[in-house]
């Protein structure tokens, strides 16, 4: 588990709870009332490539921007995401995290 103090990032981030392995949190809480925005769900990509693609096909469908496709360094070295609010008020967030495709 991690605890990631959203007072870090940018304005108006929430605090979270991350739980997975040491590279890979894979389930975020945070307080929030029961209502599409207080669900966050997190898809992981390929590349960079991917999350710009994911992002654009969403703004397509519909969705809102929460967040355009760029780094995010508050969370990590090579952090690269983009969010959206989903038609129904779900937050989505794609990610590419370097860390996790690194070649050996």
């Amino acid at each position: 588990m991690i605890d990631f103090d959203g007072s870090t990032g940018p304005e108006g981030h929430p605090d979270l709870k991350g739980f997975g392995t040491d590279t890979a949190f894979v389930f975020w809480l945070r307080d929030g009332v029961s209502e599409g925005r207080a669900a966050h769900v997190g898809f992981t990509a390929p590349s960079k490539e991917a999350v710009d693609a994911a992002y654009a096909a969403a703004m397509a469908a519909d969705a809102t921007d929460n967040g355009a496709p760029a780094d995010r360094p508050y969370y990590a070295p090579g952090y690269y995401a983009a969010s959206v609010f989903d038609p129904d008020g779900y937050s989505l967030e794609f990610t590419y995290k370097a860390w996790q495709h690194s070649k050996d």
